[in-house]
């Protein structure tokens, strides 16, 4: 079985928000700000709230980036990333908590140098950059 997640691109001129996970399994990677969708949760109020809990800002999803399928130990098998391209409202928080260490604007010709979470990452950035599509493209059942 797939868990389902959502995660956003926040974008700051060329850098991109990125979370230190703080969780044991993955302690250390890097990720964008996201998080597993709860049963009956539609994706996009999972990525704001998830955004809300990591940084500590709110976020203005501006687009669907797509939808992607990789694996990841955390997760303990496959997952399928729904993936939007976001706005902060204000500047991120860096209070660490028991999820994050840290909250990072990260240029993505750096991300060679840092252990990120998941392949995903680098086609979710690279691909929001070069397009993104209308929230109605995601539609939502969930009631």
């Amino acid at each position: 079985m797939h868990t389902l997640v959502a995660s956003v691109v926040i974008r700051a001129g060329d850098d991109v928000l990125l979370v230190e996970e703080g969780k044991e399994a993955v302690r250390g990677t890097w990720n964008l700000p996201g998080g597993r969708v709860e049963a009956g949760e539609d994706p996009t109020r999972t990525a704001v709230r998830e955004v809300g809990e990591e940084v500590g800002a709110d976020v203005d999803l501006l687009g669907f980036v797509g939808a992607y399928i990789g694996s990841d130990a955390f997760v303990d098998g496959p997952f399928i990333a729904v993936t939007y391209r976001g706005e902060l409202s204000e500047e991120p928080r860096t209070v660490p908590t028991d999820t994050v260490e840290a909250v990072e604007w990260v240029n993505p010709k750096d991300f060679a140098g840092l252990a990120l979470r998941s392949p995903y990452v680098r086609r979710a950035v690279a691909d929001a950059s070069e397009r993104t599509l209308p929230l109605d493209v995601v539609r939502s059942v969930v009631e």
